[in-house]
This record gives structure tokens, sequence and C-alpha cells, in this order.
């Protein structure tokens, strides 16, 4: 962290000394960001917010979770297929040699099991027809009809409608990983946004104080200038100085509005609209907590249990083998046993029927043979499925070494993060000792200011060097808990110490 004095506040332009020829010391003003909401709340806002704000309002998160309504839909789809089915038709013919009139309604439903069908219906033929066509003729009462057809072999324990209400019931399941995919990757990139605007903050505050030391140091020099101690232009190289670092400040205020527009796209209002995150909500990044080989195994093993790849992947195993049992069943031979029943109802003659009236079949029991004989067709859906599923196989084998490599690589980024921090944090502290004894150096009138002009610039530089490795530890440790699937707003961080939601 920057060494920033508690009573480092910011002073007003009228207070700051004046330059030779009357210019004034201005000290770059924080334009608001146009366009946005801001939220100007006191309290810090923390990554849980932010992650919070992801799952409720990101715009790009509900379109994928809009697979849910897709799968379900596509499951209602699939459900069609036993629907009960209702048929209606009205014949009248006349004037003619023939005059009669016919209707007829039907149903047939579908059942879910066994691959049976029942259907009925009932029909009326009212009039005269010719004798080809006498089957058309009912009783005064019309005819019922009823009957039952039954798969023997081919279709009896899956079909085409079975097997693809399974597979939808199976892709309602396979939008979860899919979605929850999308949540850890929206996820990383928002935690990353919120360690850069964070970041962004201290960059600012440490540009301020560079500013401030110049500020303070042109007061002191100028008594000095007056007194005849120095020569005047040791003031108006400090002043020089100070309009360098004042464009620094313009520089890093631009990066603090890059930082907060960006983190806005994931920080959004309840509304779903971004939402500017002011600078009172900002907060100090915190301190590394090094890694342990523990660690590395907590996050291994839930990686290897929690990863959606790995449902995502089993679930296409599913349906494939799915896929393959209908397939397997298409090699049978199709041998379907068939039973219908039909009876008039009332009276009726006609010229071939006996004595009391029509004379209708009322049972009959059909067996029904059909099959290819190369059955190609079905051999070639079996090939097409083992192999896809071998490649299923494959691809769940490389998910495994792939989320075991993912896990290892951002453990080793974090581990070297930290590491990396403390390089950093020792520069800083020596940069610290070196600028504050060149300062003392001036005030004895043993340095000048260009040389503690240097001494500030390079314990600046290390400021920075040392807030870039605090962001990008945090950076590694939001990529370690993307790549276990632990990263969201129900639990930032991995053991306590590292918990940032507090």
């Amino acid at each position: 962290m920057p060494d920033i004095p508690e009573d480092d506040a910011p002073r007003p332009s009228e207070e700051l000394p004046q330059v030779p020829g009357g210019a004034k010391l201005i000290r770059p003003t924080e334009p608001p960001i146009p366009g946005a909401a801001t939220d100007d709340r006191d309290a810090p806002l923390t990554l849980c917010e932010v992650l919070q704000s992801v799952m409720l309002h990101y715009p790009l998160l509900q379109a994928v979770e809009r697979e849910r309504g897709i799968a379900a839909g596509r499951l209602t789809s699939a459900l069609g297929a036993f629907d009960t089915n209702v048929t209606g038709a009205g014949n009248a013919l006349a004037p003619g040699t023939y005059q009669n009139y016919r209707s007829d309604f039907g149903m047939s439903q579908q059942f879910a099991s066994g691959g049976i069908t029942a259907f009925g219906g009932y029909r009326t033929g009212f009039g005269d027809f010719p004798t080809y066509n006498l089957q058309q003729l009912t009783a005064d009462a019309g005819e019922f009809r009823g009957g039952l057809t039954m798969p023997l072999a081919k279709n009896r324990d899956i079909d085409r409608a079975r097997a693809t209400r399974a597979q939808a019931e199976l892709d309602v399941s396979l939008a979860e990983p899919v979605i929850q995919r999308s949540q850890l990757d929206y996820m990383r990139a928002a935690a990353r946004s919120y360690w850069t605007w964070t970041g962004s903050g201290e960059r600012r505050l440490a540009a301020d104080y560079l500013v401030d030391l110049a500020v303070e140091r042109d007061v002191e020099i100028g008594l000095r200038v007056e007194r005849g101690a120095v020569a005047n232009i040791e003031r108006i190289d400090n002043q020089q100085n100070i309009a360098l670092r004042q464009a620094v400040v313009v520089q890093a205020d631009r990066a603090v509005q890059q930082a907060t527009i960006d983190l806005s796209m994931f920080y959004r209002d309840p509304a779903g609209k971004p939402l500017l995150a002011g600078r009172r909500r900002m907060r100090p990044l915190p301190e590394p907590v090094q890694p342990t080989p523990a660690l590395f195994e907590q996050s291994l093993a839930r990686a290897l249990a929690a990863r959606p790849e790995f449902q995502r992947l089993s679930l296409q195993r599913e349906k494939l083998l799915v896929e393959r049992r209908f397939a397997e069943n298409q090699t049978l031979p199709g041998l379907d046993a068939q039973i219908v029943g039909n009876q008039d109802a009332g009276f009726g003659k006609s010229s071939l029927s006996g004595p009391l009236g029509l004379d209708r079949q009322v049972l009959q029991a059909s067996l029904l043979f059909q099959m290819p004989a190369q059955r190609r067709d079905a051999r070639g859906r079996v090939a097409a499925a083992h192999a896809q599923l071998v490649q299923v196989e494959r691809q769940l084998q490389f998910a495994e070494d792939q989320v075991r490599a993912e896990v290892q690589d951002t453990y080793s980024a974090l581990e070297r993060a930290y590491e990396f921090h403390k390089q950093a944090a020792q520069r800083l502290d020596l940069a610290k000792v070196v600028a504050r004894a060149e300062r003392e150096q001036l005030r004895l009138g043993r340095s000048d200011v260009l040389r503690v002009t240097l001494r500030e610039q390079a314990k600046f530089d290390a400021d920075i060097y040392e807030i870039g490795a605090r962001q990008e530890f945090w950076r590694a440790e939001s990529d370690l808990r993307a790549a276990d699937a632990s990263l969201g707003p129900e639990s930032c961080g991995f053991p306590d110490s590292m918990r940032l939601c507090r």
C-alpha cells in the first residue's frame, strides 16, 4: 500500500502556491462519467455484491438461462407423440344413382410403455351403396369399433417416440451444466474486472500522494527562496515536476473511469442497467494470503467432483445410450399383434345380410410382419451410436486431464503471484526508506530537487508494482476458484482466511 498519511486529503486549488507569472497550480478535476447511474454509497463494494449482480442481472447469463425453457419446450413437444389423436369426417352423396350419408369419428392413443396403441371410434353409413361398398353401410344406430396394436419385437421395448422423450428429458437436465459453465465464465470475468477496478483506485491514490509531496515541497522551497537560501530555479524545477505529476494523476483518473465502466457491465441495478460504482465504494486491495498444498488438494478434489463439463458429457453419453438402444431395437423384425372389434347397433338391412339385418364381423385378430432384408438403416444407426459413445468416453477422459491441468496451472499462478508480491513488497519498503532519507537530506540542504524527484519516482514505481502484484494475486485466486467451480456469491474464498465477503 502507498504510504499516504491519514491527514493527506486533497487540497482546494486556492490553497496551492503560485508559480512565477501568477499562474496557479491546479489539481486535475474528477468529472463524473455521463450516461449511467452512479452508486455513491459509503459502504465498500465487495466482490460478493458484484457476483450476486451477475447472477441476478447479467443479460448474457439471463440469455443462457433460457436454455431451461428451450429444453422444457422440447420435452413438451416430445410428449406430443403420446397425445390422444381425434379424427372426424362426414360425407354426403346426393343426388345420383346412389344417395348415401356417411360420418366417421375416431380416437387413438399411444401408451408410454410397451409400444401399445389403442384405438376406437364410431361411424354411420345410411342410404344406398353399390355392392362393392356395402361395408360402408351401418345399422340405423351406427357402428362402434375398438382395438389394440401391440408390437412383439421391434418397437416393443423402445420406439422413436419413447427415445425422443427420454432424450428430451435428458436435455432438461443438460441445460444445467451449460448454464453453470456460463456462470463460471461470466463470474470469473466479473472478478477480474473487480480487482482491476479496485487496483485502479489505489493507483490514483498513489498518484495523488506523489503530487501532494511536490506541492508541500514547493511551499518549503518558496520560503527558502525568500530567505535566499536556494536559487529560484530550484522552485521552478519543482513546479515543473508538479505539472508532470498532475499529468500522471490525469492518466490514473482515466484508468479509474475505464475500470469503473468495465465493471458496470457486471455490476447492475435491479432493473438490469449498468451501475457505475462510485469512488467512495473503493477499498484497498486485501493483502495476499499464502496458498498451501492443502488448498491445491481441496481445489482439485472439488473440481473433479463439481465441474459442469463432467455432468454435461455424462448426460450426452446417456442420450447416446438411448439412441443406441433404439437403434439396436430397430434391427429386430417388425412383428405386431392386433385385435379389432366392431359392432353395429340398431337395425338395418342390406342385400347381403341375413334375415335379421346387418351381420357385421365382431372380432378380428391379426399378426403383422415386416422387416427389411438387409436392415442397413438400423445397423448403420447402431454403428454410428457406438462410435459416438467412444467419442464421448475419450472426451470425458480428456476433460479430467484438462481440469486437472487447469487447477494445477491456476494454483501455480496463485503460488507464484504470492512470491512475486513478496518481492514487490520488499522493493517498496526499501524505496520508502530511500525516498524518506533523500527528502531529509534535502531539508538539511545536502540534496537537491532532482535527486529527491528521482527517489520519489522510484518509490512511486514501486508502489504501482506492488499494487499490480496484489491485483495479480487476487486475479489468480479468482481463476483458481473458477477452475474448481467454487466461484460464486455464496462462497467468496477457500479457507476463512481468504474469504473476502465479510
